[in-house]
């Protein structure tokens, strides 16, 4: 993941993340919309233009680009700043360099937020714990 050191930054690598999205294309705007959780957040990029939408892109990705990341920074500096914490966002990109944020402070419906994590050594013993007692039953 790459290292963020102001927000700023973050809202620039959205910024290239839309840029390199519409490759060569003409748009009336670019959008990253973002969904984020504990430790990840997903990332759908799109382009409108003469209302048409258009999700698929022309050109591979720069990988170098971590627009995940740089939803994550801004969810912890906004946690931060304001205490509250947001579930997602939309990053909106016009031609002329223009942007708009909206912010999604509601939790995803079913979405159980945990840190643990079952490792598969874990699930191997409980497995075998299970088949034992089963065989002494």
């Amino acid at each position: 993941m790459k290292k963020f050191n102001s927000i700023e930054e973050a809202y620039q690598e959205l910024a290239k993340g839309c840029i390199d999205f519409v490759y060569g294309r003409s748009w009336d705007f670019s959008i990253c919309q973002c969904e984020i959780f504990n430790k990840m957040a997903s990332v759908t990029t799109s382009l409108t233009f003469n209302s048409e939408i258009q999700t698929s892109s022309i050109d591979w990705p720069d990988r170098s680009i971590d627009k995940g990341g740089a939803a994550l920074f801004i969810r912890d500096d906004l946690q931060r700043a304001t205490g509250q914490r947001i579930w997602g966002l939309t990053f909106t990109l016009f031609p002329d360099g223009k942007f708009k944020i909206e912010y999604d402070y509601n939790k995803p419906d079913g979405y159980e937020e945990t840190d643990e994590v079952i490792t598969g050594d874990e699930i191997n013993a409980s497995l075998s714990n299970l088949n034992e007692k089963n065989k002494n039953s």
